[in-house]
């Protein structure tokens, strides 16, 4: 009886090795886990920067202590030219006895007045650009009260 228990162990270890039992096997195995899939996201659209997007970037660059420091009033009319869409749009900025205000509109009673494209004012206020590079680019353009825009580019 010794041999009969002997001849199956050895038959089972030799069907253990045969390359069907290991097929066998890594198909069970496969079935436990589930396999796992790389899931691809969406690429993200990037955000379209408006006016507005602009008007909020201005305010967080403002120096608030060296825009306390201004006395009187200084206000600019801003035009912000070539948005991706193609389309212009204006803003205005008011110190008022250190009191800051940042608007997407006109004003009418403004010291001086800017014409800057749309890539140097994002430039500018992502801090890629700075104010004495502005200034000398063939995208900006400023008149009117030059002592009032020396005092506002001092709160930059």
């Amino acid at each position: 009886m010794a041999t009969k228990n002997t001849t199956k162990k050895t038959e089972a270890k030799a069907a253990a090795k045969t390359p069907a039992a290991k097929k066998t096997t890594s198909a069970a195995a496969a079935k436990k886990a589930p396999a796992k899939t790389a899931t691809k996201r969406a690429p993200r659209k990037p955000a379209v920067t408006t006016i507005d997007t602009i008007c909020a970037k201005t305010e967080k660059v403002i120096n608030k202590t060296k825009a306390g420091a201004v006395k009187g009033k200084i206000a600019v009319d801003i035009e912000v030219w070539g948005f991706e869409d193609g389309s212009n749009a204006k803003m205005y900025i008011e110190l008022n006895d250190g009191k800051i205000t940042v608007s997407p509109h006109t004003y009418n009673e403004k010291d001086f007045r800017i014409a800057v494209s749309f890539a140097n004012a994002v430039a500018f206020l992502d801090g890629k650009m700075t104010l004495k590079a502005l200034l000398e680019s063939n995208d900006f353009y400023a008149e009117g009260n030059i002592a009032a825009a020396v005092k506002l580019a001092s709160v930059f």
